[in-house]
């Protein structure tokens, strides 16, 4: 399988010529580490997600296992919290 190296379309304003040209090592090399840095911070997004909702999880329970609360004060909490209580509470 051959491979084709990325390229670079340029296309002039003034006269609306368009070049295709391969991408330069440096620009090849500012790709890959721009790639890498995208999925880094994905990555750190979804790890943050995931944290966040395993929080309002845990909070949700907590909410809603504690029967002895009164359900102003629940409410409230969920509320502030962004958490859905059981029966659609939040």
């Amino acid at each position: 399988m051959t491979t084709e190296p990325p390229i670079a379309i340029e296309i002039n304003c003034e006269t609306g010529v368009e070049t295709v040209r391969p991408l330069t090592a440096e620009e090849i090399t500012q790709r890959e580490l721009d790639i890498a840095r995208a999925e880094a911070e994905r990555a750190e997004k979804d790890a943050r997600d995931a944290l966040e909702l395993a929080e309002r999880t845990a909070l949700a329970t907590w909410i809603a296992g504690h029967p002895d609360l009164p359900e102003a004060a629940r409410n409230a909490l969920a509320r502030a919290t962004g958490v859905t209580l059981p029966g659609g509470t939040g």
